[in-house]
């Protein structure tokens, strides 16, 4: 054989090796598909709903993003940093999850960011401050009023809201309760209303109440919730008639009006 027919043999040699270790690795590690784990980060901190969530640093925003996005098998993953970090629930808008038996959907908290504080999902947000003035005193109480913004509205569903100031929890009403009715709250023209006693609303800050912490539809399937703190909502969780296979476990909930609805406990 002479020099120059060996070079060409070696070279076709090595392209051959090249070429089967690059057909091996498309083997071994295939690229992802619908069926494969995955694994959605959600970060206030550093999150934004544009990343795709696959990776700590690459991690979501918003709790809601991540929902969208969740297929069977997927695990979601919150970051807990400290007790004040907190996302927005699902309040009035139902979700559907849909795992399966073998690959359920999971939410909870990264236990690994830290151990002390869950993550928070609440429904309860801070509106922007107005001035309340009294407007009647009835006995002990006083009616305050102020001027809110259209979209707000309360009625006597106690699932369709309420209004908390500081730490005092007002029902929200369609329109004014009897006299007898304390701690309340209604929506008359273009303002808020609210009947307290010995509270000026102008020194706390007012939060406003829009559904649930973590609701499910009727057509969810198999979903694990675990290890979070659910705060200010109705129901920490609730789940409407006829989904399947919900389990709920290690579930803190503060300042929660009613108990769970529709769920599974495993403690």
């Amino acid at each position: 054989m002479t020099p120059l027919k060996r070079r060409l043999l070696i070279g076709a040699v090595a392209v051959a090796g090249v070429l089967g270790i690059a057909l091996l690795a498309d083997v071994l590690v295939p690229p992802a598909t619908a069926s494969s784990p995955l694994t959605l980060y959600v970060d206030r901190r550093i999150g934004a709903d544009r990343n795709d969530g696959l990776t700590p640093e690459n991690a979501l925003f918003s709790f809601a993003a991540a929902l969208k996005l969740a297929r069977p098998g997927a695990d979601i993953v919150l970051t807990g940093y400290g007790s004040r970090l907190s996302y927005d629930g699902t309040g009035t808008k139902c979700v559907t999850l849909k795992g399966t038996a073998d690959k359920p959907i999971t939410i909870r908290r990264n236990i690994y960011t830290n151990t002390l504080y869950p993550a928070k999902i609440t429904s309860t947000r801070l509106v922007k401050w107005r001035k309340w003035t009294v407007v009647s005193t009835e006995g002990s109480q006083q009616v305050w009023a102020a001027n809110w913004p259209s979209p707000i509205r309360l009625s006597t569903d106690p699932d369709a809201g309420f209004v908390k100031l500081g730490v005092v929890s007002l029902t929200g009403y369609a329109k004014e309760p009897p006299e007898s009715v304390g701690r309340a709250a209604w929506w008359a023209g273009n303002k808020l209303y609210v009947r307290i006693e010995n509270v000026d609303p102008n020194k706390h800050p007012v939060y406003v109440k829009d559904g649930d912490g973590l609701c499910l539809t009727g057509e969810s399937r198999h979903v694990r919730i675990q290890d979070l703190m659910f705060a200010g909502a109705v129901h920490a969780i609730r789940v409407e008639p006829g989904a399947v296979d919900i389990q709920v476990r290690h579930i803190h909930r503060q300042n929660v009006l009613d108990e769970d609805m529709g769920v599974e406990s495993v403690e």
